[in-house]
């Protein structure tokens, strides 16, 4: 690869490995990276389609790839401490956990959270926000909400996936893109072994990568600390709603 690289041809790098790999540097001379994981019998056709142009990438990593492997294994939601993070800030992820890139851009703005005080019994998060493709063709785009508990009883994560989805649009359209979080999704694990939901302040975090936060807010949940039954509401939901412009009309 090194030598092919140094020859100064725009060389497209295909990784196909069921672990990230520590690049060495490599990726930066390569024109371009793409991560196949493990693709299957169909694989070679659609890492064709790709290269080609036929299809927009769209898939977003499972795992966050490190700076060095000395970083190695590294997680986009460790946790703090109070004498610091317990992994290196110079170490990190090269290529983080929800990363990916794909051949058009997007814009995210206009969040709002219906309700900023939540009920710990029944509540739900509400969100929304604009999603617009600002680029020359079709795209898609995974849109991804994190949650931060800011103060608990125990050391949570710097931040932690709760919903995400997939927004197909054209280029320059819209779409106004909305999700519901069950209050049962912000539990944790408490000292007795319970899962439990705790009111207080919570960060909600929007982006295209759980590096690349675009949007931020916070809510309050509000009540009395929740023990949760085998019943509990696990899944989010997400929404789409495209934008007409008057082009439609």
């Amino acid at each position: 690869m090194r030598q092919v690289v140094k020859t100064e041809t725009p060389t497209i790098l295909v990784v196909s490995s069921g672990r990230p790999y520590a690049l060495n540097g490599i990726e930066e001379k390569a024109a371009a990276v793409l991560m196949t994981f493990q693709p299957g019998q169909e694989g070679a056709e659609a890492i064709a389609d790709l290269l080609t142009g036929k299809a927009n990438p769209s898939g977003r990593l499972v795992v966050s790839i490190p700076r060095n492997v000395g970083a190695v294994p590294y997680y986009y939601n460790h946790k703090l401490k109070s004498g610091g993070t317990p992994i290196a800030y110079h170490f990190g992820s090269k290529y983080p956990f929800g990363y990916g890139l794909s051949y058009t851009r997007f814009e995210y703005s206009a969040l709002t959270i219906d309700q900023d005080h939540i009920d710990i019994n029944n509540g739900s998060v509400a969100l929304s926000l604009t999603l617009e493709n600002s680029g020359e063709r079709e795209g898609c785009e995974v849109v991804q909400v994190y949650i931060r508990d800011v103060y608990a009883s125990l050391v949570r994560p710097v931040k932690e996936l709760k919903a995400f989805t997939r927004v197909t649009l054209q280029p320059k359209r819209r779409a106004v893109v909305s999700f519901a979080i069950p209050v049962d999704m912000l539990n944790f694990t408490n000292m007795d072994h319970q899962r439990i939901v705790e009111p207080g302040e919570f960060e909600i975090m929007v982006g295209a990568s759980s590096s690349n936060i675009k949007l931020r807010g916070r809510i309050q949940v509000v009540g009395e600390n929740r023990v949760l039954g085998r019943q509990w509401r696990m899944e989010s939901h997400a929404r789409v709603e495209l934008l007409t412009t008057d082009t439609d009309n």
